[in-house]
This record gives structure tokens, sequence and C-alpha cells, in this order.
């Protein structure tokens, strides 16, 4: 019996040696972590907050390895059947030795694989991260390739491999030296022990609920409350929401955003009490005024989804930096509003959000991928007798957009497939055919004889890693200037890059325009563009920059005789969820569609604020993050520039935003939950 529980016992202390190096190596890539993107002034402040992050952050990683090295811990008992002398005890050494490299060699790569993600998107591993499966993978590891310095990444991770095989060798081949207790009864106390010790680390805390996200915000500061993870915990975090993310369970959605019931969010949200209880839905529906002159001159409309268009990037603009090439001139004639965000961070979501003004996505991937929706943007267009055209650069099987796009009242749908053919000389890159061959086929569409007008919804590539940008185009000065590159995240080749992609898919965008504009189509056709998201990967952003970091321009060019009368307040606060509110005012003569936000040329308004994520809102009075516990912040001055963190400290104003974005995203919710609750199928 001695020998069975000297066993067990050496099974323990192996374990826990194990368990030790793993807490060891997620401390120190928290460690790299904060030297490399913390920002050291604005942590100045903070320092209470980071020892709280990194306490947070070692239960954390206690839990991860908890789980991780469960099947070891199961493996300690069979020390009980092994009735030879602990030095003998080779196999489970040998699994312990093997195990425990191959798990701790899988946390490291994670941790590796997290580092760069939120190089690039300035977040921990998010359910973004399941577009490198389920993207165009080819591409997106060319992307991987071109930007990372993936050699030397392999190397570094084979030696480590390495390195971590001897470490461990030794911690097992000396753990079998021991002295252990004699008396029996503590024997029995110590199993009992090491096995509440061990759930209980598991488990992460004493609380009724185990430890998880909502555990992370220990900070005002959204940059301290990163640390509180590890990539194995925002890899589970990203795989449960992925899951989660088309859930239709209406009355879970509400509990999730405190309402009591549908009319109480529906009522928030519009601002009215006057509504339609029995059919909830139809509150969430409005019409545009009856206009003789819009019904007898319908324009065509063009809306373009451009790849990765920052607005930060405007205030980097100069002569020497030339980032708009031909749409600087444009830009004179147009209504363009930069406090303005997109409604996510990835280019599907994005997409779905403006398309059918769903916070559940992606659809396209989803057992709804062949669902019409009555939110989608085209059917007020096609109800109203338009041509409707989705038109991309890129791959049609992309996110499954083939299976999506024509279900949702488009009656021509082109990818990069469609415009190889039609251009044989079309220039292409790693994700289709480039923009300027895109514009051509706009312009071809708008061109051709017919007697509906047109919409056409199109979405960019060009502007997206590894940023290739066409051989024959003939850049404007672009100058990485010290000033720029004292602000660089990443290297000044991998940003001339990204900039010179930004700068050519702005240049054909002006290129567009002009040519629009010199035309008779410049007399009857509305263009309306936009970012799908911001680039998060050249320059890091603290709290006071949100806005910076987030926002997208909204860029509306209207002919002569459509546009609006009186001031247009392009100063006003918005998301992608008020273009086509904007949009259809704009177009449409008495025309139905889902009430997703403002008509932002237009005084009137439910109340100005932008939504990104569908967590974070931003006004006039500020902002709100409530991706986990609400933080807040308060607008510096009224320029709006720059934010100050209040934590969870807040005032009047800053309810009122909170509780109008809430009872937005829980009425959108509502609307397509119950659109997709519904027994139709792909109908039009």
């Amino acid at each position: 019996m001695n020998n069975r529980y000297l066993n067990f016992l050496t099974s323990v202390k192996i374990l826990f040696r194990i368990f030790l190096l793993g807490l060891l190596i997620l401390f120190i890539s928290k460690l790299i972590f904060l030297f490399a993107f913390g920002v050291y002034d604005d942590l100045q402040g903070y320092l209470p907050d980071l020892f709280r992050a990194f306490v947070m952050g070692f239960r954390f990683d206690v839990k991860v390895l908890g789980y991780g090295l469960f099947p070891l811990m199961l493996l300690c008992f069979t020390g009980f059947l092994n009735s030879k002398n602990p030095e003998s005890n080779g196999l489970f050494n040998r699994i312990s030795l093997i195990y425990g490299v191959v798990i701790l060699m899988l946390f490291i790569i994670i941790s590796v694989i997290d580092f760069f993600y939120f190089k690039f998107f300035h977040t921990r591993i998010s359910v973004i991260f399941f577009g490198i499966i389920e993207d165009d993978t080819s591409a997106v590891l060319k992307s991987v390739w071109t930007d990372y310095p993936m050699i030397l990444i392999l190397i570094s991770l084979s030696v480590i491999g390495i390195l971590l095989y001897f470490v461990l060798h030794k911690l097992v081949r000396t753990a079998v030296k021991h002295s252990y207790l004699q008396n029996v009864w503590l024997r029995v106390i110590f199993v009992f022990l090491f096995i509440g010790i061990y759930v209980l680390a598991s488990r992460g805390t004493l609380e009724m609920f185990p430890l998880g996200a909502h555990n992370s915000t220990v900070s005002g500061n959204t940059f301290v409350n990163t640390l509180t993870q590890n990539g194995i915990t925002s890899l589970q975090t990203a795989y449960s929401d992925r899951k989660v993310s088309i859930s239709t369970d209406i009355a879970q959605m509400l509990l999730e955003y405190n309402f009591d019931n549908q009319e109480e969010a529906v009522i928030e949200y519009l601002g009215k009490t006057d509504i339609d209880t029995i059919n909830i839905t139809s509150n969430l529906l409005s019409t545009t005024p009856e206009d003789l002159f819009l019904k007898n001159n319908p324009p065509n409309v063009v809306f373009l989804f451009m790849e990765s268009m920052s607005s930060y990037y405007y205030e980097l603009h100069s002569s020497q930096t030339n980032l708009f090439g031909k749409l600087e001139d444009q830009l004179r004639c147009c209504y363009v509003f930069r406090n303005f965000l997109s409604n996510t961070n990835g280019t599907i979501s994005s997409l779905e959000s403006v398309m059918v003004g769903t916070p559940r996505s992606p659809l396209s991937q989803s057992v709804y991928q062949t669902r019409s929706l009555l939110s989608s943007v085209a059917k007020p267009f096609y109800d109203n007798g338009y041509n409707t055209y989705f038109v991309t650069g890129g791959k049609l099987g992309w996110r499954s957009l083939d299976k999506f796009i024509y279900n949702q009242y488009f009656e021509n749908v082109e990818g990069e497939a469609t415009l190889k053919k039609l251009y044989p000389d079309a220039k292409t890159c790693e994700w289709g055919v480039h923009d300027e061959n895109v514009f051509d086929r706009i312009y071809q569409i708008l061109s051709a004889d017919s007697q509906k007008p047109r919409f056409i919804f199109t979405l960019t590539i060009s502007n997206h890693t590894p940023f290739e940008t066409p051989k024959s185009y003939s850049n404007y000065p672009l100058n990485v200037t010290d000033e720029i590159k004292s602000k660089l995240k990443t290297t000044p080749e991998i940003a001339y890059k990204n900039l010179l992609s930004y700068q050519y898919s702005n240049n054909c965008l002006g290129q567009f325009i002009e040519d629009l504009r010199k035309s008779p189509l410049g007399e009857n056709t509305i263009v309306v563009a936009t970012g799908d998201h911001n680039t998060l990967q050249l320059f890091e952003f603290t709290d006071k920059d949100l806005l910076r970091k987030y926002s997208v321009p909204f860029i509306i060019y209207i002919p002569e005789k459509y546009k609006p009368e009186g001031m247009v307040n392009t100063k006003r606060f918005g998301s992608h969820k008020d273009i086509f509110p904007t949009i259809f005012n704009l177009s449409l003569s008495n025309a139905s569609y889902l009430n997703t936000g403002n008509n932002m040329l237009s005084e009137e308004s439910i109340s100005d604020f932008g939504v990104y994520n569908y967590y974070f809102a931003i006004g006039s009075a500020g902002c709100v993050d409530f991706q986990q516990n609400p933080l807040y912040y308060s607008w510096e001055d009224s320029s709006y520039t720059n934010l100050i963190p209040l934590g969870q400290n807040h005032n009047s104003g800053l309810d009122s935003l909170y509780l109008k974005a809430k009872a937005y995203i829980a009425s959108m919710n509502i609307y397509i939950m119950t659109d997709l609750r519904s027994k139709r199928v792909g109908e039009h």
C-alpha cells in the first residue's frame, strides 16, 4: 500500500510542477502583452487596476490549466493501482512528459495567435477568428504569411518546444526523489484536499457561477481589462459566442438587455407609447413621405461598402501623404459625416447588419442562409420597380454569400467570376477583382439602356491585407512621415502598403464620382459610400481615441435636384444603422422599410447615436461600453475629439444613451428573430 500511495503522490507532484510551469508561461505572455501594447502615459493612473487585472488573470490562468491538465489529474489516481517503486513508474512519467509538452505548446501557440490577433483587431480572439476557417482560407493564410514574420515565429516556436521538452523532462525525472506523509489519516485528508483544490481551481471561484467573461472587467480602462484574459479563455468565449450567435430566443435576448417584454424595448427605442401591442414588429416599420417628384423621377442609387475605409486616416491626409487621390476634389461636392461608426468590426457582420438590419450574424453561414428577409434594403427598391444589383470584386462563395444574397431581393448578383468574363484584362488580387474594374462595371450598368432605375449594392475588396495594388496604378505622393512612423505599431513597409491601398481605393471612388458628374448620369444618380469597418492594424488607440478607433466616413453625393432643403448637420452622431433610412427618404416615395435609425439629412431623429459591435454606443453625451459591466466616457469638450474615461461613474445623459442603445439592439433583434422564426422559405 505504501508504494501505491507514493506513486499517487509522485504523480501529484509531477502534475503540480507542470501546472506551475504553465502558470509561469501564461504570466510571461501577459507581461509581453502589456509591454507590447500598453501605452505608458495612458496607464499611469491605473496602476492599482493593473494589479487587479493580473490577479484576475492569474485566476483565469489557473482555470484553463485546471481544464487542460484534467486528464493528468485523473491519471494520478492510477498510482494506487501500481505497487512498484515510484522510480519504476515510467509509464505515467512518459505520459506526463508527452502530454505536458503537447498541452503547454498548444497554450503557447494560442497565445501567439492571440497576440497577433490583438495587434490587428485591437481585441482578444473573438468570434471573427473563425473566419480563418470559414473565410477564403488560402487568401487569409497568404495575408498572414505576408504581414507577419512567419518564418521567425515558426523557428521561435520550434526552439521553445525543444526547451519545454528538456525542462519538463528534468521536472518529471526529479519528482521521484521525495519523502512523504506517513500517517494514514493525513494521507486520506490529503487525497480529498487535492480533489477539492483541483475542482476549485478549475471552477475559478467559490461563487454560484464559475469564473467567466463577466468577471473580466476590473478597470475603467479597456486595455487593462484585456489583461485579465488569456488566449485560451478568449478562444473559448469566441467559440461560445459563435454557437449562440443565431439564437431566436426572444425572451432570453430581452433578459440579456434588461427588458421585461418586447413592448418595453420598442417603446424606449421609438420614444413613443402609442404602439400596436398585438403586432409588435409593425411598429418598427416606417414609410417615406409621399413625393410626386421622386415618384416621377426615381434616381439611380449606388451604395458602396468600401473595404476598411477608415475615418481616422482623414487626419493623416496631406499633400505629401495623399490618401484621397481623386476623391479629394469630389468630397467638396458631398456630405461627409465622420462622427460615424461601423456596426461591427468584421466585413460579413457589417454587411449583413446593413443589408438586412440584423444584429445576429453570420446568417449566410447558418440554417437561415436561404431565407428571404423582409428587412432587406433591396426590397423597398424591388417593390418600387427598380432593377436591383449586388456587385462585388470578391468571390461569391465567400461566407456562402452566393446562397444568401440571391434571396435578399437582388435580381442580379455579380462577383469575381462575372467581372473576369466581362473584363478579361481585369486587375486581380488575392481577394478577387480590384476596385477599378468594379467601378467600371457599376458605370456600365448605369449607362445601359433601361426603363427602370437601378439600385446597386457594392462590396469592394482592394483595401485588404495583403494590400496589393495593381502594378499599373500610378500613385499620388505618399510619404510615411516621421510623425506617422512615431504612431505605428507595425513596420513602415506594411504601413506604406496599407496607405497606398487606401489611396488606391479612394482614388477609384473619386474617379467614379467624377465620371458620373461629367456625364448625364450625374443628374439622377445618388452615390453613398462608407467603410465596412475601420482599419486597426497600423496604430495604437487609447481610451480617449475611441471615436477615431471605431469610426468610418459616411459619404453622400446627391445631384442638385435631389438635395434636401436647408442645412445638413454633418457633425451628427450615427452609424451603419442610419444609412438606409437616409437613402430611402432621399430616393423613394411612400416606401415601407425597417426603421433601423435616423435620416441623417433631416432634422428629425429618434435620437442621434452610433453603435459599434452591438456593445458600444456613442453620442453627444459621450459613450458607453457595455460588453461586460458598463464603462462610461464623457467628452473633453464640445469638439467631440477626445474622451475622458469615467469608469463606472455616469450621468443622466450617459444613462439615456445606454438605455437607447440597448433598446435599439433589442428592437432590431425582435424584428429579425420574429422573421427568422417564421415558416417562410426563400420567397420573394
